[in-house]
């Protein structure tokens, strides 16, 4: 379902320029971004347990790995290493910055990131910079699965060499991201995604045991 469709119908039916409306049009805008949980839910569900093995797709740890993102470290988000290499193209380094990072330190987002945004904050925003918001949440959220499924792929070839050090490395930096998701202080978008990632995860190590 394309927001670019259903938000202009939305605004077209309610016409939030007639104040007496208004509370309404964001009543409807909120409910219409709930209804995008089932997706985002189920669409995280089909991803990650989509993951095939390819030759070659295999991304590892190497030296060049980025600095893990904590909140002592001049307080550099978490999760902007491993995204930002990601978002450039460059797999290893993403899937390798994913498995450095320190997933239970804060912040996890960019102070410019949607994805750092509270339900509460969210919801207050503007209603045309809520719609702006909720588009880059799903952007952020789709490109950081995209990121899990990598890891999950590198651990899945672990496996398969006979390295379950590797494997289990890989699986269970998967599992601590989707915990730090699936946290109050997190978008509830974000948090079925963490819920999603702690269970394919949580899937993956019982496979190779302890």
């Amino acid at each position: 379902m394309c927001h670019g469709k259903i938000l202009p119908e939305l605004h077209e039916t309610i016409r939030p320029n007639h104040g007496r409306l208004a509370g309404d049009w964001r009543q409807a805008m909120l409910h219409f971004m709930k209804m995008q949980t089932t997706s985002i839910v189920t669409a995280a569900s089909i991803l990650l347990a989509g993951c095939s093995k390819q030759s070659g797709s295999s991304g590892t740890a190497s030296s060049s790995a980025p600095e893990p993102g904590n909140a002592e470290s001049a307080a550099v988000p978490v999760a902007k290493p491993a995204m930002t290499a990601w978002q450039q193209g460059d797999k290893s380094a993403a899937v390798s910055g994913f498995l450095a990072a320190d997933w239970s330190a804060h912040p996890l987002f960019a102070s410019d990131s949607a994805l750092s945004l509270s339900e509460n904050q969210l919801d207050a925003l503007p209603l045309a910079e809520l719609q702006a918001k909720s588009g880059e949440v799903v952007s952020q959220l789709d490109s950081l699965k995209g990121l899990a499924r990598a890891v999950i792929q590198a651990g899945d070839d672990a496996v398969a060499k006979g390295d379950t050090t590797q494997a289990r490395k890989c699986f269970t930096a998967v599992q601590q991201c989707g915990e730090a998701l699936d946290s109050t202080n997190c978008l509830r978008l974000a948090q079925f995604v963490g819920q999603a990632l702690k269970k394919r995860a949580q899937s993956e190590l019982a496979k190779i045991g302890p």
